[in-house]
C-alpha cells in the first residue's frame, strides 16, 4: 500500500470533526435512543482485517493505546475495528458500521492512517493535541456507536502539508518516558492527526537520527532549505576547507550523490538550492559573487545540476526550491531560473506575513505571496528564531485573524501544493498550529469558531470565554516596534536586544550598536537605549495586568473543581505571559542601568542591573516552575532565547559597574549600605569583615531602598 511520488489529485483528510457520545453501559444487540441498533467498543475490541504496512502499524498501536486509556478493562465482548482494503482515491477513507464491527475502508497507507486517527478522535474522544495539552481521560465500560454512524473524508485545500520540527532545542534535550524516540513519534503522530502527510524531521544534521522513524511512519520527507537534498553540510564533511564554488564543485557533488543514494525511492520531496554554511547566503563566504546577476547565475546552474542528478537516480521524483531570504529576492529580480517541474516554496518573514524576512539590518519586505503559475507552496513559521524580535518559546504575537487571512490568501493565490510549517518544539505553539492545520484542511476558516472549539476541547466549555479573552489580550499586549501589522515583538526582543545593548555599552558606550540599526538608526547608543525604553516601558503594566488575569482564570477554574483546566491555563498562556511579564520588566531595568551609567551614578546603575537579573531569572522560573509530571525538564534547554543567559549577562554588567564605582578597594559601598549611619563615615580601618559579594551588596541596597 503506497502512493505515487507526486500526484495532481488533491490529498484528503478528515471530513467532519464531531464527538461520538460515550455511554457507560451498552450492548451490541440493544437499541440506541430512537430505535437505531448499535455496536459497542469495549476492552476486547481489536484492530483486525487487512494486514497493515509498517506505517499503518504505528497508527494501529496508537489506537490500541487509546482504547486502553478510554475504555475500562472488561470481559464484555465488543465490536472490532476492521481494516478493509479496496478501491479508493489516494488518502481517502470511509468509516462505517457493518456486520457488527466498525470498518475503516481505504486504498492506501494514508487513508488507513487518517481513518484510524478519525476513529480515535470521533469515537474514543482522543483529541489531536491530547499529548501536548495533557488531555485527561475518564475511561468508561464501553462506547456505543449507532448502526448509521459514518465518517467520510473529503479533499483538503493543500496537497502536501506538515511540520518542520526546527530549532528543536527543547525536544532534543527532553525525553518522554526516558525515550527520545517516543518524543518524536508523538510529534509525528500529531502531524497525522491534523491531516498532514509530510515532515522535515529536525534541523539539518540534527534531523538524521529521526529520519528513519519518519520514513517508517510513511511520511513524505522534505528537507531543510539550508541542507539541499538532505546532504551533509560541507563544513561538517570537510572541516577547514572553504566551501567555494567552483573550486570545491567535486566535493559538493559527492555529498549530493551520497544523499540521493540514501533517500531515493523513499517518498522524498527533494529540496534544491545552495546556501552558505550556517544558514546564510553563500556569498558571505565568497565576495566574488558581488552582484545579483552573478549570484542568480550560479544558483540557477546549481539547481539545474541538482535536478538532473535527482531525476537520473529517482525518475519522476518531485523537487522544490525554497524562495527564502536571498533566493526570493533573486527570483523577484528575475535572475534566478529553475526547471518548470520544480515547485516554488514561498516563505513568510517569520512573523506571519508573506514578505521577505529581515536579515540583520536589511529589511526590504519584498512581497512573497505565491503567484498562480505552476506548483506553489509555502514555508510558514509558527515559531521563528532571528536573534532580534521573533517568538521561539512563545506563540506568535500578531492578531491571529490577520495570520489566518494571510494563509487564506496564500490558497487564493495558488499556494496549495506544499505547506511546511515551522512548528519548532510544538508544545509552546499548539494554539496557532491548530488553526493553521484547520486552514490546510479547509482552505478558509472562521477563526473564532475554531479557536473556541479548541479551548472547549482542552480547557472545558466553562472556560471558553475566559481563555479566549486571555489569548486576545496576549496579542493586544504585544509591543509594536514597526509600522506593519506583523511588527509585534516576540520574547527575543526582550532578551537579545538588551544583551546587545549591554554588550555595546561595555565595548563603546558612545558609538551606536550597528546590529540594532534595524530597530533604531540612532546617531549614538544612548539614543537607541532611550528609544527602546520608551517603546517597551508601557508594556510592563500590560503584561503584569494580564498575568493577574491568567491567575484569576486559573483560580476560577479551580473553584469549579476543574483542576486540569486550571493547570493547563497556567502551563500554556500562563507560561507565555510569565515570560513576557518578567522579560519586559527586566529590559526596562537594563535601560535604566545603562542610562544611569552615562551619568556615572554607579550605585543606581548597579542596582537596576541587579533588578534586571532578578526579573530575567523570574522569567526563566516562569517556565521551569511549570515542569511537572512528564514535562519535568522540558524547558531546561531554553538556549535560543535563553532567558537565564540574559540574567547572567546582567550579572556581568553588575560586576563591571561595581568595579568602576566601588573599586579598586571595594569598601565604600559596604559602608554605604551595610554600616549604621553613625559608623559609615568613621574611617579608622576601612573594613573589619570580608568584602561582600555583588549579590550581598545588591541585597543590602534592596533593604535600604525598599525595593
Amino acid at each position: 500500500m503506497s502512493l505515487p511520488k507526486w500526484t495532481n489529485i488533491k490529498h484528503v483528510s478528515d471530513a467532519k470533526r464531531v464527538e461520538a457520545d460515550s455511554i457507560a453501559e451498552s450492548n451490541p444487540q440493544t437499541s440506541s435512543p430512537g430505535g437505531t441498533m448499535s455496536i459497542s467498543i469495549t476492552a476486547t475490541t481489536k484492530v483486525t482485517g487487512a494486514t497493515p504496512s509498517k506505517a499503518v502499524a504505528y497508527a494501529v498501536e496508537d489506537i490500541e493505546r487509546d482504547l486502553k486509556a478510554t475504555v475500562l478493562p472488561s470481559e464484555q465482548q465488543g465490536a472490532n475495528i476492521v481494516l478493509v482494503e479496496g478501491p479508493h482515491n489516494p488518502e481517502t477513507y470511509e468509516v462505517r458500521v457493518a456486520d457488527g464491527n466498525l470498518e475503516v475502508h481505504a486504498g492506501d497507507d494514508f487513508g488507513f492512517i487518517y481513518g484510524l486517527y478519525a476513529v480515535s478522535r470521533e469515537v474514543l474522544g482522543v483529541k489531536d493535541f491530547w499529548f501536548w495539552n495533557d488531555q485527561h481521560f475518564e475511561p468508561v465500560p464501553s462506547i456505543e456507536i449507532a448502526d448509521d454512524f459514518a465518517l467520510t473524508s473529503k479533499p483538503t485545500a493543500v496537497k502536501y502539508k506538515g511540520f518542520f520540527i526546527n530549532d528543536e532545542v527543547l525536544l532534543e534535550d527532553w525525553k518522554y518516558d526516558n525515550d527520545s524516540d517516543k518524543t518524536w513519534r508523538l510529534a509525528f503522530e500529531t502531524v497525522y492527526r491534523l491531516g498532514g502527510n509530510m515532515v522535515i524531521p529536525g534541523s539539518g544534521q540534527r534531523g538524521e537520527p529521526h529520519l528513519k522513524l519518519a520514513q517508517d511512519m510513511g511520511f513524505y520527507i522534505n528537507q531543510h532549505h539550508a541542507c539541499p537534498l538532505g546532504a551533509r553540510m560541507f563544513a561538517a564533511a570537510y572541516p577547514g576547507v572553504q566551501p567555494k564554488w567552483p573550486e570545491e564543485e567535486p566535493r559538493f557533488e559527492a555529498l549530493w550523490r551520497e544523499a540521493i543514494e540514501a533517500q531515493k525511492g523513499k517518498r522524498t520531496v527533494w529540496t534544491l538550492g545552495f546556501r552558505g554554511q550556517g544558514d546564510q547566503p553563500f556569498w558571505n563566504f565568497d565576495p566574488r559573487y558581488a552582484t545579483d546577476e552573478a549570484r542568480g547565475k550560479l544558483l540557477s546552474e546549481i539547481i539545474q545540476r541538482q535536478y538532473d542528478m535527482v531525476q537520473e537516480a529517482d525518475p519522476g521524483a518531485q523537487c522544490v526550491i525554497y524562495l527564502y531570504g536571498e533566493a526570493m529576492e533573486l527570483y523577484r529580480a528575475g535572475v534566478l531560473t529553475y526547471p518548470k517541474q520544480v515547485a516554488k516554496i514561498w516563505a513568510d518573514n517569520g512573523f506571519g506575513r508573506m514578505v521577505s524576512r529581515r536579515q540583520e539590518n536589511n529589511n526590504p519586505r519584498v512581497p512573497a505571496m505565491p503567484t498562480n503559475d505552476g506548483d506553489n507552496g509555502i514555508y510558514y513559521h509558527a515559531s521563528f528564531y532571528d536573534l532580534q524580535a521573533a517568538n521561539h518559546t512563545t506563540d506568535i504575537t500578531n492578531d491571529p485573524r490577520l495570520v489566518a487571512k494571510e494563509l487564506e490568501d496564500v490558497i487564493v493565490n495558488g499556494g496549495d501544493d506544499v505547506w511546511i510549517v515551522n512548528a519548532s518544539n510544538i508544545k509552546p505553539h499548539v494554539y496557532f498550529l491548530n488553526f493553521i492545520a484547520a486552514i490546510w484542511r479547509e482552505g478558509k476558516i472562521d477563526f473564532e469558531k475554531v479557536a473556541k472549539q479548541y479551548i472547549a476541547d482542552y480547557y472545558g466549555k466553562a472556560n471558553v470565554d475566559a481563555v479566549f479573552d486571555l489569548y486576545e489580550e496576549y496579542w493586544k499586549a504585544a509591543v509594536q516596534y514597526g509600522p506593519n501589522w506583523d511588527d509585534h515583538a516576540g520574547e527575543q526582543y526582550f532578551n537579545h536586544v538588551p544583551r546587545m545593548l549591554i554588550t555595546q555599552w561595555l565595548r563603546d558606550k558612545q558609538a551606536p550598536a550597528q546590529d540594532l540599526r534595524w530597530m533604531h538608526d540612532g546617531k549614538n547608543l544612548k539614543e537607541q537605549i532611550e528609544f527602546y525604553r520608551g517603546l517597551i516601558a508601557p508594556a510592563v503594566e500590560r503584561y503584569a495586568d494580564l498575568a493577574d488575569k491568567v491567575e484569576l482564570a486559573a483560580i476560577s477554574a479551580e473553584l469549579r473543581g476543574e483542576e486540569d483546566a486550571a493547570e493547563l491555563i497556567r502551563d500554556s498562556i500562563g507560561v507565555e505571559v510569565g515570560i513576557y511579564e518578567h522579560s519586559v520588566a527586566a529590559s526596562v531595568h537594563v535601560c535604566d542601568a545603562l542610562l544611569a551609567g552615562y551619568d556615572e551614578d554607579w550605585q543606581h546603575a548597579f542596582f537596576d542591573a541587579g533588578l534586571a537579573s532578578e526579573e530575567f531569572t523570574a522569567g526563566d522560573h516562569a517556565m521551569r516552575d511549570r515542569e511537572h509530571g512528564k514535562w519535568e525538564g522540558f524547558w531546561r534547554n531554553d538556549c535560543l532565547t535563553d532567558i537565564k543567559q540574559s540574567a547572567w549577562v546582567c550579572e556581568q554588567l553588575m560586576g563591571y559597574l561595581r568595579c568602576v564605582g566601588d573599586g579598586p578597594h571595594y569598601y565604600q559601598w559596604l559602608r554605604d549600605f551595610m554600616y549604621p549611619a553613625w559608623e559609615k563615615d568613621v574611617f579608622v580601618i576601612m573594613n573589619m569583615e570580608n568584602h561582600p559579594t555583588d549579590r550581598e551588596i545588591f541585597a543590602a541596597m534592596k533593604t535600604k531602598w525598599g525595593k
